[in-house]
């Protein structure tokens, strides 16, 4: 998918809802949210639900998940971290910034050897950097990195653990470009 294509999703996103201002929230609690969230539905929800929680945004995952069929392009095979981060930046930055906050965090996810984060009793990752945000190939070039098994536990504990990641880059990127709280 063409960042021009995310950016116009975004853009739609922001006429169709009102701005969110977020209230003062710790990077560490969206880390922590949205992995445990993570494990109650999807990564996508992950990420909303951590944000709504934590931060105070101003759409929960049902209105998320009834108004993306609606977009002007799917992107239904991104993973659902990154579009979760992408409909907090359309709801809290500035369309200006949109084209940055999607390049920066793309970047991160391509390129950083992840997961990073580490929940407690949970089993030691390797890291390897995902080279797509197209979900699939993300967790099969993780898995031909490492050699884990894409069916096993510990892939799953990788979207997991990539959920938590995306969503503290996600806020880190917010507060770089429209400081909060």
């Amino acid at each position: 998918m063409e960042i021009a294509q995310i950016v116009e999703n975004m853009e739609f996103i922001r006429e169709s809802f009102r701005e969110c201002e977020l209230k003062e929230f710790s990077l560490k609690r969206i880390g922590e949210l949205s992995f445990k969230y993570y494990w109650d539905y999807n990564c996508e929800y992950g990420v909303i639900t951590a944000f709504k929680r934590e931060a105070g945004l101003c759409v929960d995952y049902p209105q998320v998940k009834a108004f993306s069929p609606t977009l002007p392009n799917r992107w239904n095979r991104v993973c659902g971290a990154i579009t979760g981060a992408f409909w907090v930046f359309a709801l809290t930055l500035e369309p200006s910034e949109f084209e940055e906050a999607v390049e920066k965090l793309v970047r991160f996810h391509n390129e950083t050897p992840l997961p990073v984060f580490r929940a407690p009793k949970t089993p030691f990752l390797p890291k390897a950097p995902a080279l797509s945000i197209v979900c699939r190939d993300s967790v099969l070039n993780w898995c031909r990195a490492t050699g884990v098994h894409p069916k096993s536990t510990e892939r799953s504990y990788r979207c997991a653990a990539i959920t938590a990641d995306v969503a503290v880059k996600c806020g880190q990127i917010v507060r770089e470009l429209s400081p909060v709280g």
